[in-house]
């Protein structure tokens, strides 16, 4: 008698396909939404900082993470394992970002634009300027209409300390070009006064 052999068991499904599964497979975009919002299973919120900065953008990332979980939600039931949940999550914060940016420069130019920021991150920036925090706002939808080299000078020089010169060789740039662009920053966040930058970026360093 032939014993039979025994039966190989079911393939488990990758892990990260399990966890989106349980997300966007359970019924409606409004149940989809309040599973994406509810402890942010598939870490939505560290996607859209990192891509805000990426971008080198100043925007309320609470504002993204919400629109782009909406994006997510709305889309959840087509999504089937392709592409890569990394690629397909990132096609959504990249819409959901596109979105804003446009929505707040569209506000800009109907002077519709008010409010304070709710993200800690932002105030802080309005804190290095000097800037009241109630300008804020028109200040970073003015900012994420610059030129992407503009808004990386800002963050490379202003936000991350570095100095002018070694900002400028990393990125090809010369210095002269490099200045003019941390001035035009400044200039849209609100530092309509004459500027010192010397003296600007020295306040920074001594700053703890």
């Amino acid at each position: 008698m032939v014993e039979s052999l025994p039966s190989p068991e079911p393939e488990r499904p990758p892990q990260v396909e399990v966890i989106w599964r349980g997300v966007l497979d359970v019924g409606s975009p409004r149940e989809v939404l309040a599973k994406l919002i509810e402890g942010d299973p598939l870490k939505l919120g560290p996607r859209c900082q990192e891509r805000t900065l990426s971008q080198a953008l100043l925007l309320d990332s609470r504002r993204l993470y919400l629109r782009a979980s909406a994006h997510v939600a709305r889309h959840a039931a087509k999504y089937q394992g392709v592409p890569g949940l990394d690629i397909w999550l990132a096609e959504h914060i990249r819409k959901a970002l596109k979105e804003l940016v446009a929505e707040d420069a569209e506000a800009l130019r109907a002077r519709d634009l008010h409010g304070i920021p709710e993200d800690p991150w932002i105030q802080g920036v309005a804190d290095v300027l000097g800037v009241e925090p109630a300008l804020v706002t028109r200040g970073c939808a003015a900012f994420n209409q610059a030129a992407y080299d503009v808004r990386t000078a800002f963050f490379g020089i202003v936000i991350d300390g570095q100095k002018p010169t070694d900002w400028a060789a990393s990125n090809g740039l010369t210095e002269e070009r490099a200045r003019a662009c941390v001035k035009r920053a400044l200039w849209l966040l609100g530092l309509r006064d004459e500027l010192d930058l010397d003296d600007f970026l020295e306040d920074r360093a001594d700053e703890p």
